[in-house]
């Protein structure tokens, strides 16, 4: 009888997923009825080699330009996405990227923000991404992957996101973080795109790439829980807003807070400076850096 729990209890491991996965665990795993991989690349990229069984997107399907800045699509269409990539409710997903820039990792994490949003909580990234992949010589392939399409209804969670209005209403009353680099926080440089030079009054620096070393491997989850709750004095059952330029940077921020440190209630401005900065009547303030008070 042990004997049987046992096994029991290492099948059950082999397949329980953390939002963060190893190149290890995936390799273990390929074969798990319940997991949908995916790769986040050009449509090159995928045709000259992906891991067995992913499937292919791009960020052009999820998010796309309104007229003035780029923004989450809309329900049905980001609904029609994830339904032909067999993915649902109960289903197991990993996202990875062909890391050629740094904008393509955080490509990862804001596919893994749009699917929280729209209620597909299983999900995961690959640490390192391809490339960690390919250092580790894992098996690739050119075989396309072809799914039936899933019956998954797309229902947004409105605790996920912001809008400019939401930040109006907030300022000075819940901890902003702007995950963009702390130049741009200042204003001593201009953010590419945005008017004017600072941040959202208030709001706390934490730029993206703290969180991960030099070939985008997380770093330490225990030094990044103290950072957060020690340094920047945030409570876990507390909403806490991230933003940035334009969605990607600040989807980060989400997916290490939400993610892997289980933060229950962070939204996500996805318009950001695009919208805030470029608007003359928000406030902002430039030149230093600011803690959250209430």
């Amino acid at each position: 009888m042990k004997k049987v729990l046992l096994s029991l209890s290492i099948a059950i491991g082999a397949f329980a997923m953390e939002p963060i996965v190893s190149v290890d665990w995936l390799s273990k795993n390929l074969d798990n009825k319940n997991l949908r991989i995916v790769e986040v690349s050009s449509e090159e990229s995928y045709v000259l080699s992906h891991i067995p069984n992913a499937t292919h997107t791009t960020i052009a399907k999820w998010r796309g330009d309104n007229g003035t800045y780029a923004l989450l699509k809309e329900l049905d269409v980001i609904e029609k996405e994830i339904r032909s990539h067999n993915i649902d409710k109960n289903t197991e997903v990993v996202i990875y990227a062909d890391i050629l820039s740094p904008i393509d990792f955080l490509k990862t994490s804001y596919i893994f923000w749009a699917l929280h949003y729209v209620g597909v909580e299983k999900v995961a990234l690959l640490d390192g991404g391809k490339q960690a992949w390919n250092k580790a010589k894992g098996t690739l392939t050119q075989k396309e992957t072809t799914l039936k399409e899933s019956d998954f209804k797309a229902v947004a969670n409105p605790k996920l996101i912001a809008s400019k209005d939401y930040v109006l209403k907030n300022l000075g009353k819940i901890p902003m973080v702007d995950a963009r680099p702390g130049d741009n926080y200042l204003g001593i440089t201009p953010t590419n795109g945005v008017k004017r030079d600072g941040h959202i009054k208030g709001a706390m620096s934490y730029s993206w790439n703290y969180s991960v070393n030099q070939d985008y491997m997380l770093k330490d989850k225990s030094k990044l829980d103290a950072l957060f709750s020690d340094g920047y004095n945030l409570d876990k059952n507390k909403e806490v807003l991230v933003y940035c330029t334009g969605g990607l940077e600040a989807s980060y921020n989400y997916f290490v807070l939400a993610g892997v440190l289980g933060y229950k209630n962070i939204r996500l401005y996805d318009a950001s400076m695009k919208e805030w900065g470029n608007t003359d009547t928000t406030p902002m303030t430039k030149y230093k850096y600011e803690n959250f008070k209430k």
